[in-house]
């Protein structure tokens, strides 16, 4: 399930993006977007990068605790049709 999508990458930040290596001679074509893992505590995190949109998604795992979680409640939405101003 991805928990955060961003714009920031940790392959680029390790000088380890495909883009980057496209100048470097002898470089170039070996770098791939291969998926990381990140450990925090006992929970594994998935790194999956879209370079072509310059995107890092962040996978894990839904928590128990957070299924078992009544839905909010409070008021309902109310949608009203905007009036037109000419």
């Amino acid at each position: 399930m991805p928990l955060m999508i961003t714009r920031h990458c940790i392959r680029y930040s390790l000088s380890l993006c495909p883009k980057q290596a496209k100048g470097v001679i002898g470089v170039q074509g070996q770098v791939r977007a291969e998926p990381m893992t990140r450990v925090n505590g006992n929970e594994r995190l998935r790194l999956e990068f879209d370079c072509k949109s310059c995107e890092m998604r962040v996978m894990g795992k839904m928590k128990k605790h957070i299924l078992k979680m009544p839905p909010p409640t409070g008021m309902p939405l109310a949608f009203h049709p905007r009036k037109r101003t000419a």
